[in-house]
């Protein structure tokens, strides 16, 4: 185990609240550049949806007592799922719907380690985060059959 990858609980939610805000920009200019109607609708849906789900982040991080936010959490390896996000956004060569479908495995797999990670610190932002990944498996399906 590194010394980079040692977090508070509250440094943990704060890179996902920025991760929430960087997929709901990458959604709603994706709903911009598509032609096709269905998926603008899709990818607009999934802008205000990931704008919620940093809402829901911003509570949880503001809710939790200091002692918690303190908390340190290792093994989530934060800097390689940052990196995975900023490459697939980068790839040349996928569209926005392959884009998409990358994105939400990634998160899905996130929340997944990170929800594992928090439980012992707090079981609502555990849940929460729980509720997040299985969210993500329902809109990569959604995604893959629009594909």
């Amino acid at each position: 185990m590194t010394g980079e990858d040692r977090y508070t609980f509250s440094q943990v939610v704060s890179l996902l609240i920025e991760l929430e805000s960087t997929i709901a920009e990458f959604y709603k200019a994706s709903a911009e550049r598509t032609s096709r109607r269905d998926l603008r609708e899709v990818f607009l849906a999934l802008e205000k949806a990931n704008l919620k789900r940093r809402e829901s982040l911003s509570r949880v991080r503001q809710g939790t007592v200091i002692e918690m936010s303190l908390e340190p959490i290792t093994g989530l390896q934060l800097e390689e799922y940052e990196l995975h996000v900023k490459r697939v956004m980068e790839d040349g060569n996928l569209d926005d719907l392959q884009k998409a479908i990358a994105l939400e495995s990634i998160t899905q797999d996130l929340y997944g380690r990170v929800s594992d990670k928090v439980a012992n610190v707090s079981a609502d932002t555990s849940e929460l985060l729980s509720r997040l990944s299985q969210e993500s498996l329902e809109r990569k399906r959604i995604f893959l059959s629009m594909g």
